[in-house]
């Protein structure tokens, strides 16, 4: 029972090898002329205090159209995860600005073949939402919308904020599963040594998603400065 399991596990993990294969062979520059720019944006939104203590709006374009790389991970089986940012920095004239303070949140966008679905999971803290969605035109459109942060400056003064999306289609937990996989698939001699064994089989992992050119980006976006007073 253990080898049959043990057997189904590496099976799943040799597809994922081969959709690795698939995505090395994809002509990402053909891709990426045909899509229509990833973009992000952080706006402010209307000032709801005497204070002028205005919020960040945040919100991205173009990350699923019709030849985006990163539908094609999607579909390729791979998980894309998208990892949102937005930090408030005071401006100070003739000094460096000052980070004041931050707010971060993910989302997990996934792809089911067999009900041809895709999921996408929001993770703001302890909290997590999972939503799904049956064309690509719903999951574009969610992608696109616009997240009012919860974060403002405490103190008077002048303000901006400045956002980030990092897109990655591996997790930390999916490189480890990975680094596992290729660590039991070697054989088990490589089994209790965990100095040379570990830094070869990570060594291996980097290599392999390096040679498959999986797709990575990192957007950034600054707002117009604001008064608090």
């Amino acid at each position: 029972m253990t080898n049959r399991r043990a057997s189904r596990r590496q099976a799943g993990w040799r597809s994922w090898i081969v959709a690795l294969a698939v995505l090395a062979a994809a002509p990402w520059s053909i891709l990426q002329a045909q899509s229509a720019p990833t973009r992000l944006h952080v706006t402010l939104a209307q000032d709801s205090s005497r204070m002028g203590a205005r919020a960040p709006i945040v919100r991205s374009e173009n990350l699923m159209g019709a030849e985006s790389r990163w539908l094609s991970a999607l579909r390729s089986g791979l998980p894309v995860r998208l990892h949102y940012r937005v930090e408030v920095w005071r401006s100070r004239d003739g000094w460096f600005d000052q980070f004041a303070r931050q707010a971060e949140w993910d989302v997990v966008v996934r792809h089911e073949p067999l009900l041809d679905q895709y999921t996408l999971l929001t993770l703001v803290g302890q909290r997590q939402q999972e939503r799904r969605y049956a064309t690509l035109d719903a999951l574009g459109a969610a992608l696109a919308f616009a997240y009012q942060v919860n974060v403002r400056p405490e103190e008077s003064g002048g303000y901006y904020y400045a956002a980030s999306l990092q897109v990655l289609t591996l997790s930390d937990s999916d490189l480890d599963e990975l680094e596992r996989f290729l660590a039991g698939d070697i054989g088990e001699a490589a089994e209790g040594s965990e100095g040379i064994g570990d830094a070869v089989g990570r060594g291996a992992t980097r290599f392999l998603l390096r040679l498959a050119g999986l797709p990575s980006l990192r957007l950034e976006a600054r707002s117009p400065r604001f008064v608090v007073r």
